[in-house]
């Protein structure tokens, strides 16, 4: 079966149960996080120009966004300890800059900021902080450049995010450093509140480009690990037994289960974005690796509650577990969620006895297996179709991978029922045979999208030919790369509605401003948009 068209599920814990809004507790503490961390940043960058370096702040700098500026539903205890930790390596860099600049008799620069760094801290005055911070934002941001500050934060994540990936593969890594300072210097530019807003457009193009160079990296860096990816069927059954699942998006924490639980008579299962993992020879190398479990991250309370064993989530993984304090529940995160175990030193034996001791699948379900993946010979072979027939076609339609949404289908099936014969479609969702279609079974992987952008660009015949792209499966990488796919050249870019814990409604607002992303709602009238008749 093909991989868009497995179950139909129309549960969504977003809405269910409203665990992808924000609260004023967390928004409050989200505040309070990038008031302390920009100030962090402006002593950060204030070293490095006189050849200064901590290792511990540019670590806690990193692992504190990527982990925390979408999720702050932590511990009150270890979220306090992590901005005092924080505070105090500010407090350590303003003074050895300002011990500096007076050993070299530099008059020192300073920033406006209403953290006091003599103030002792606890949870109630870092809400409050936090409440004050906003206040102020209101009154001396417009709206526009509020919201542009936002899309800044997240490419800030995107980038962080990116960076630590590159580190669990590879240690000093050129592009490891350019991420990291092009997060220092968004950091930075987050204390000016009067910066001109086409010099923070500027600097969120810069900064897109570069976090796209670090995807592309880390796709090369899986490649030379678990090697090429290609097409492979994946199980979606269950067999009787215990089990562990393995959620988020980190290959190498699921490598590492994987080695630890090699005789321990206990399956892993797959879930949400992991389903990457399959298509990857090296993993498929693993017997005990079985398949597929539930749907996602809009599923995850639903995927997480029925799931009979033990559960991993990985590395910066966005599922919210607060309703599912079970016992069963195990992270890597640098902070750890209420209700959640912490899983420390790569050992992974509290995950595996919790496994274990859990009445895992008593009967097992068999379902339908899907296929999944493709490599880039397969590509190449389909390519040949558009490629040999180029003087038929004005357009050329992308269709990413869709989320698992009936409106979004229903979507999807009536824009290619009603595409013209002079739009070709490369589509990742719908399935079709017809002469001006292939359709390549890749997940959610943007690399495949770039690498196909790539080949059209090479093509002489294909490089003025305007492209059009459709995304309806949205992450904490997606404002980053559309902002890169505009730069590519792409001409119509269209957005489905996005679950809020990934997207909501105020940034789709501002990127539709400033990059002209266009809802995808009606399919004859975006159709007409894209042939422009």
């Amino acid at each position: 079966m093909f991989y868009n068209y497995y179950e139909d599920y129309q549960y969504d814990s977003c809405v269910s149960k409203g665990i992808c809004s924000i609260g004023p507790r967390t928004s409050s503490l989200q505040e309070a996080l990038i008031m302390y961390l920009k100030l962090l940043a402006f002593y950060t960058i204030e070293l490095k120009n006189f050849g200064g370096h901590n290792k511990d702040a540019e670590q806690l700098i990193l692992d504190t966004i990527a982990t925390l500026m979408s999720n702050l539903e932590t511990a009150n205890k270890q979220f306090e300890k992590m901005l005092v930790g924080i505070k105090t390596l500010i407090t350590e860099s303003k003074k050895t800059y300002l011990k500096l600049c007076k050993s070299k008799n530099i008059e020192p620069k300073y920033i406006q900021s209403t953290i006091k760094l003599d103030e002792n801290l606890d949870i109630t005055k870092i809400i409050q902080q936090g409440e004050r911070e906003y206040a102020k934002r209101l009154e001396y941001l417009s709206p526009e450049r509020k919201n542009l500050f936002e899309v800044m934060a997240h490419i800030i994540k995107s980038l962080s995010i990116n960076v630590v990936s590159i580190q669990s593969y590879s240690k000093n890594d050129a592009l490891e450093k350019e991420g990291f300072e092009k997060i220092l210097i968004l950091l930075n530019f987050l204390n000016y509140q009067d910066t001109n807003t086409d010099d923070i457009l500027e600097e969120i193009k810069l900064s897109a480009i570069i976090d796209y160079k670090l995807s592309k990296r880390i796709d090369e860096l899986k490649i030379q690990r678990y090697g090429e990816p290609e097409s492979v069927e994946v199980s979606l059954s269950t067999r009787p037994g215990k089990a562990i699942l393995v959620a988020g998006t980190s290959l190498r924490e699921l490598e590492e289960v994987l080695e630890q639980t090699k005789d321990k008579n206990t399956d892993v299962y797959t879930h949400g974005e992991m389903l990457v993992a399959h298509t990857y020879p090296k993993f498929q190398q693993y017997e005990h690796l079985r398949g597929h479990y539930g749907v996602g991250v809009e599923n995850c309370l639903l995927d997480f509650a029925t799931f009979p064993g033990a559960i991993l989530i990985t590395k910066y993984a966005i599922e919210n577990i607060e309703y599912l304090y079970r016992g069963r529940l195990f992270t890597t995160d640098y902070f750890v969620p209420k209700g959640a175990v912490k899983i420390k030193n790569n050992d992974y034996s509290p995950l595996i006895e919790s496994a274990q001791k859990a009445k895992g699948f008593k009967r097992g379900k068999e379902k339908e297996n899907i296929t999944v993946g493709l490599s880039k010979t397969d590509i190449d072979r389909e390519f040949e179709k558009l490629i040999n027939s180029t003087n038929k076609f004005k357009h050329i339609v992308i269709l990413g991978p869709e989320s698992y949404n009936k409106d979004n289908r229903l979507y999807y099936k009536n824009i290619l029922k009603n595409m013209p014969k002079d739009v070709f479609v490369i589509s990742f969702s719908e399935r079709e045979n017809c002469d001006n279609m292939i359709s390549l079974n890749g997940t959610t992987n943007f690399e495949i999208i770039y690498y196909i952008l790539d080949k059209i660009s090479a093509s002489s015949n294909l490089k003025n030919i305007d492209i059009s792209i459709f995304i309806s499966k949205c992450d904490k990488h997606t404002i980053s790369n559309i902002i890169s796919l505009k730069e590519k050249g792409i001409k119509n870019i269209f957005l489905s509605k996005c679950t809020p814990i990934m997207l909501n409604p105020t940034l789709t607002s501002i990127i539709s401003k400033h990059y002209n992303i266009l809802p995808a709602e009606h399919p004859l009238d975006d159709l007409k948009i894209i042939t422009g008749r």
